[in-house]
């Protein structure tokens, strides 16, 4: 035993680095109070036909917690928090008036008596009715087939149906049969042995219904696969086949364009360098503009020389004769001269030869 040991009649106690665990009872007692991280119920708002679903999710979170709410009234409490909408607010606001004695203290009652008085008050009027209701308007539309039947077994439950004998499951396929989509149904209807049961005609139904839904997601990976290797594989083609293209657009351009005209591209480099010192167009030689301005000087042109020309106006006519009326004999003379033909001219010439 070394130095830094020490005996006691409870055996050595270590001093040399060797620290035995301290029990924390604090620590212990606070792990014990921490509630379970499960989903607290869904707040009711006095909605009938979700009561038996409120209650369930109450009692589940209530025995998961029970070691936090361990009396009736911290449980009937628990499930109070939840009642704070519409009717099941105006419920909860009277049922704890009815419980303030002349004190004003609350007495509750046992938690069994709360659950009987909650189902009592929200019972829904007539729970089968309104299942069938729900039958005879569900429709699977584009819901896969376990789910809608999923919610069929759900409803003809709440609806009473039985299951029990021949005739009962040939009510419960008919009525499948409607809410399921025809297509579906056909497939079922079209095998070899067709179920009898409501529970076997429902797993065939969604067994088709799981491998066709495969099937579909498949064929379009499978599909999206092929178009991508045909848009990469087919890349160089593509560019081959516009540069074809744009060499036959050009073809067809210079076929159109005018005979005389001059090749830019057969344009001598010294040729090109005098054009571009004058500043004249590649096509037409002419300066004031380049060569891909050459069809709009064109067009300009040929506007300019349709302007110039234009049928004489009638304040064109007054003025020019109130011009000949302000003019001399003799300028009227020499002006009827030159307006006279050539022909007439040489006339008078010849005449006077004679």
């Amino acid at each position: 035993m070394s130095d830094n040991e020490t005996t006691t009649e409870e055996g050595p106690s270590h001093n040399s680095g060797y620290l035995t665990p301290v029990p924390e009872p604090e620590r212990e007692m606070a792990d014990t109070k921490k509630e379970f991280g499960i989903n607290k119920p869904t707040p009711f708002d006095g909605n009938r036909k979700e009561i038996q679903s409120f209650m369930q999710d109450c009692k589940v979170y209530l025995t998961i917690n029970g070691h936090i709410y361990t009396t009736d009234d911290a449980k009937i409490a628990f499930v109070l928090s939840f009642m704070n909408e519409k009717e099941a607010k105006r419920w909860k606001e009277n049922y704890l008036s009815s419980l303030i004695n002349d004190l004003g203290n609350l007495n509750f009652p046992t938690l069994t008596e709360f659950w009987k008085k909650l189902l009592d008050d929200f019972k829904p009027a007539n729970k089968g009715k309104d299942a069938a209701h729900q039958i005879a308007i569900l429709r699977q539309g584009k819901k896969s087939a376990e789910e809608t039947i999923t919610e069929f077994r759900l409803l003809t439950n709440q609806a009473g149906y039985a299951n029990t004998t021949d005739s009962d499951h040939l009510h419960l396929i008919e009525k499948l049969q409607t809410v399921l989509n025809s297509s579906l149904v056909k497939r079922v209807l079209l095998l070899d042995d067709v179920p009898t049961t409501i529970d076997k005609w429902a797993e065939k139904a969604i067994q088709i219904d799981n491998n066709y839904r495969q099937t579909m997601e498949i064929m379009e990976r499978l599909a999206g696969d092929k178009r991508g290797s045909k848009s990469s594989g087919s890349s160089s083609s593509n560019f081959r086949n516009n540069k074809i293209a744009s060499n036959s657009n050009n073809w067809r351009k210079k076929e159109e364009r005018d005979p005389d005209a001059m090749d830019v591209d057969a344009m001598t480099t010294e040729k090109r360098a005098y054009l571009m010192k004058r500043g004249a167009c590649f096509i037409c030689e002419r300066p004031g503009h380049m060569a891909k301005e050459h069809d709009e000087f064109v067009k300009k042109q040929e506007e300019d020389r349709k302007g110039k020309w234009r049928a004489p106006q009638k304040q064109d006519l007054k003025a020019i004769h109130a011009l000949i009326q302000g003019l001399s004999k003799a300028e009227t003379a020499e002006l009827l001269a030159m307006t006279k033909p050539k022909d007439e001219e040489n006339k008078e010439v010849n005449d006077e030869d004679f």
